[in-house]
């Protein structure tokens, strides 16, 4: 639904008159004698910079901000002198436990000062010197599942950033960070694919009915959970292994750039859990719950045919039974160490006792077999 202004300004000769006032020399200057807390912000460490933490000051900081706002529904900066008519922006997450993480703002910081560009960071000439028919095609396939994953990655800050209020506006800017560092995983899974000379491989749509799932989540709490703690435990194993098997600088590059970028989602929302938790105990038997509906779509995504052969097929190096079974093995250690360290975190953040729980670990037992 359109919102309008109270008025057409266009037909508003209070505010026009006013204006040619003020270009003619004759300032009101109310915004200059307003009464606001006057503080000084510092660079703790001048070689960072002014960060958001030198800025945590009086009632302009994140510590200021109450666990309920319940009068602030503007987009007026936090801090600054509300006035009378600022329209109510329909904010429907106002509480600072359902969003809040304490390393939100330096993960910020960080998300900034570590952003790569896939076009020149990459040396993709190195890909172009030989071809190697089964990794290129296994690479393709990778990233074209990838791609489908940094979409929903993506998606899910941007679903969400909007119904938050603007007074948790380093955790909103940490959203928008995340959606960079998405757009920035789609085009370095694009250009790799296509830099081979394989093109994009086959969508898969186990793990796209998996993804539609997590971005479907009916609150941001659950959403946090299942994309930066759930799926992002697993997509950081994958850029890991990425760049445990290349054999290239332009590969490990790629993998492991991507993974750090996926791992500051996964200590977001290892803090916000915490955090969350902290402040609303008893909504861990509801996460929990949520869990186990929800941990089947990690089997959708890593499961696919369209990643897991890809995986064993760069692992192996050859498509003879011998490099073949060498690289069923490494897949499925790599699952065990990734479903291992998800357990490891979701036991930190407060929703104990998940391995034993889970699904996931009697797969786990039965692949082990």
């Amino acid at each position: 639904m359109s919102y309008y202004a109270e008025k057409d300004f266009f037909d508003d000769p209070a505010l026009l008159e006013l204006v040619q006032q003020v270009l003619s020399g004759n300032l009101t200057l109310k915004w200059y004698e307003v009464e606001t807390t006057r503080v000084r912000a510092r660079p703790a460490d001048p070689a960072r910079g002014l960060t958001y933490q030198d800025c945590n000051l009086g009632p302009y900081g994140y510590d200021a901000i109450p666990e309920f706002l319940r009068d602030r529904y503007s987009m007026a900066a936090r801090g600054s002198v509300l006035v009378e008519k600022l329209p109510d922006l329909g904010y429907t997450i106002n509480r600072r436990s359902d969003v809040w993480a304490d390393n939100v703002a330096e993960l910020y910081e960080e998300a900034k000062a570590r952003r790569w560009a896939p076009a020149v960071d990459i040396p993709w000439a190195e890909l172009l010197a030989e071809p190697r028919p089964v990794r290129d095609a296994a690479m393709a396939q990778a990233c074209t599942l990838l791609e489908e994953v940094a979409l929903v990655a993506m998606e899910v800050p941007g679903h969400w950033v909007f119904s938050i209020n603007q007074e948790f506006i380093e955790q909103k800017s940490f959203l928008c960070a995340q959606m960079l560092d998405e757009a920035r995983h789609v085009e370095a899974c694009r250009k790799r694919a296509l830099v081979s000379g394989k093109g994009l491989g086959r969508a898969s749509a186990t793990a796209e009915q998996a993804l539609k799932e997590l971005l479907s989540a009916e609150t941001y709490p659950e959403a946090s959970l299942g994309t930066n703690l759930l799926l992002g435990s697993f997509v950081l194993a994958m850029y890991r292994a990425l760049a445990t098997l290349a054999d290239t600088q332009a590969d490990r590059l790629f993998g492991t750039l991507s993974a750090q970028d996926v791992a500051r989602s996964v200590a977001y929302g290892m803090g916000h859990m915490r955090y969350h938790l902290a402040h609303q105990p008893g909504k861990a038997e509801t996460l929990s719950d949520y869990l186990d509906r929800t941990e089947h779509t990690v089997v959708g995504i890593v499961g696919s045919s369209e990643f897991l052969e890809p995986l064993v097929l760069l692992a192996a190096g050859a498509r003879d039974a011998a490099a073949l079974a060498r690289g069923a093995t490494f897949a499925r250690r790599w699952f065990t160490t990734a479903l291992e360290q998800y357990f490891e975190r979701c036991e930190a953040v407060g929703l104990t006792g998940r391995r034993q729980r889970s699904r996931l670990s009697r797969l786990a037992a039965s692949l082990a077999a």
